[in-house]
């Protein structure tokens, strides 16, 4: 009944107001009423504008008791619960949590997985090739790295700005001191220590582990879970069943001991004959220590074997080749 009368109320209104401003269509304008079509509007509902502005930490709309904040860092808006005031400067909880580690390597290995990732979303950063925490740790130090350094040029470029009087008074000693101050920082930088400077958050790219790195035995204890799986997916063992360290250090230890037997046979065994059918059938020289897949033939070594697009016998495609040990 309410709806019927709002309706009515509304159709009336609307369509004398319509034919108030209308004046000039007369009593022949029959055909052509103008009602207001109210499935349209010209402005948005208020419920369909506010529906994208919500906390990113909770994902609650933001409302008189629950106040719109951005944080000092990522530049996202976060609710008044989500966000932390330190020091008249407004951050999310995850900013806060890593401005509290100082960036140190240590403290950042302590934190949750789930918490570095967030840090790095919240920045717009991809971690889809990141498999490891470790990765996460090097991305976030290299991201800190980066910002302080556009923060150090931006406050050089001001200070620049700043000194221009100066600079255009004294053009020919303002670039020699600054030449002289550059080259002596170089030198500082080279021969200081014998190593070059490192910037403390920017992280080096490190090389991959492998197999000549060892030594012995007792190297390989030392070596992380990245470094082990390294090695050996180098060699192409596969390492899918190893849920421990230790199982991982005990098949690069076969591995290593496996090398090692080979490099004394090649060195100082016999003249290998050609028809030794222990010898890889491309190289002539290693020992056969590789299964191609899918056909199953051992007829390389494990470096052919990875080099191989089809199998010498059967010609059929490699999928993957994989090592074999001795029993």
């Amino acid at each position: 009944m309410w709806a019927s009368c709002c309706g009515l109320l509304n159709e009336v209104m609307g369509t004398g107001a319509v034919r108030g401003q209308q004046a000039g269509f007369g009593g022949g304008a029959g055909p052509f009423r103008f009602a207001p079509n109210t499935d349209f509007s010209a402005y948005p509902s208020p419920a369909a504008a506010g529906a994208n502005i919500v906390c990113k930490a909770c994902g609650l709309s933001f409302s008189v008791f629950r106040k719109k904040h951005v944080c000092c860092d990522c530049k996202k808006d976060f609710c008044s619960v989500c966000s932390v005031l330190q020091e008249n400067l407004r951050r999310c909880s995850t900013c806060h949590l890593l401005q509290e580690t100082a960036f140190q390597r240590p403290q950042l290995m302590r934190l949750k997985v789930k918490d570095l990732r967030q840090y790095l979303i919240l920045r717009n950063i991809p971690t889809d090739t990141c498999r490891e925490k470790e990765d996460l740790v090097d991305l976030v130090l290299c991201h800190h790295g980066l910002g302080s350094e556009e923060d150090m040029d931006a406050s050089s470029l001001h200070s620049s700005r700043s000194q221009t009087s100066g600079f255009f008074t004294h053009p020919f000693s303002m670039s020699v001191s600054v030449s002289s101050q550059g080259e002596l920082a170089n030198r500082r930088g080279s021969t200081g220590n014998g190593t070059p400077l490192r910037t403390p958050g920017l992280s080096r790219k490190r090389a991959r582990a492998s197999l000549s790195d060892i030594s012995s035995l007792e190297d390989i204890e030392g070596l992380s879970v990245r470094q082990l799986k390294e090695i050996l997916a180098c060699n192409f063992v596969n390492y899918s069943g190893c849920c421990e360290k230790w199982e991982l250090v005990e098949k690069v230890s076969r591995l290593y001991r496996e090398s090692e037997e080979n490099h004394k046979t090649q060195g100082e065994k016999m003249q290998l004959n050609d028809n030794d059918d222990n010898l890889c059938r491309i190289c002539m020289d290693a020992v056969i220590d590789c299964v191609l897949l899918e056909c199953g033939h051992m007829v390389t070594c494990t470096k052919c074997g990875k080099r191989m697009s089809e199998c010498p016998i059967c010609r059929q495609y490699v999928v993957r080749a994989v090592h074999v040990f001795k029993s």
